[in-house]
């Protein structure tokens, strides 16, 4: 039988997709029916060619986004804000390394929506957050592909003011908050 296998801080946690999974495993472990747990150990991702290809999406992302902007080609082109960034998902020298947050925010084979549903393969958006220096944002792609969010960004390399964004949120992936926050006239 299978079963999802987490680590929960030091803990390692077994359990079913859902409940009657959960029962089975947990009926097989008490009468001893269970015996012996098989974890395949998936290889973990190389953190710099992640990043570098997080940069390349980033930047995908955020012509995405600005493709009806007046003059988008040149603000993407020559912004110089942009230049380390290029440069790491090109080169990737330097920084030596350009840090992004990764956590699963649903199963790779969840199913969505009501009926047939759909799977969700990929979606993106980008993420403004306002830094204490009046004018300046911290700007930040979040991907996320088969239910794993990974967020960069995109003006330097630190995602401190992600993760506090996250904490102000609940945890909320920004995916999901478009209807809650109020956008830049940019992105509208």
């Amino acid at each position: 039988m299978s079963a999802d296998v987490w680590l929960d801080g030091s803990k390692l946690t077994f359990g079913g997709r859902n409940e009657r999974e959960r029962d089975v495993l947990t009926d097989a472990i008490l009468t001893g029916r269970a015996r012996s747990v098989y974890i395949p150990i998936i290889e973990a991702i190389d953190p710099r060619l992640m990043s570098r290809f997080l940069a390349k999406v980033g930047l995908e992302v955020l012509t995405q986004r600005l493709l009806p902007v007046d003059g988008w080609n040149e603000e993407i082109v020559d912004m110089p804000a942009l230049d380390p960034l290029r440069h790491f998902a090109r080169v990737g020298d330097r920084p030596e390394k350009w840090p992004f947050s990764r956590r699963r925010i649903y199963g790779e084979d969840d199913v969505h929506g009501d009926g047939d549903g759909y799977q969700v393969m990929h979606e993106f958006t980008i993420l403004c957050e306002p830094l204490p220096e009046p004018g300046h944002l911290d700007l930040y792609a979040v991907v996320c592909i088969f239910g794993e969010e990974f967020a960069i960004n995109l003006g330097e390399p630190e995602i401190a003011s992600y993760e506090r964004w996250l904490t102000a949120h609940d945890g909320t992936s920004p995916l999901y908050t478009s209807d809650k926050l109020p956008l830049p006239p940019v992105f509208e």
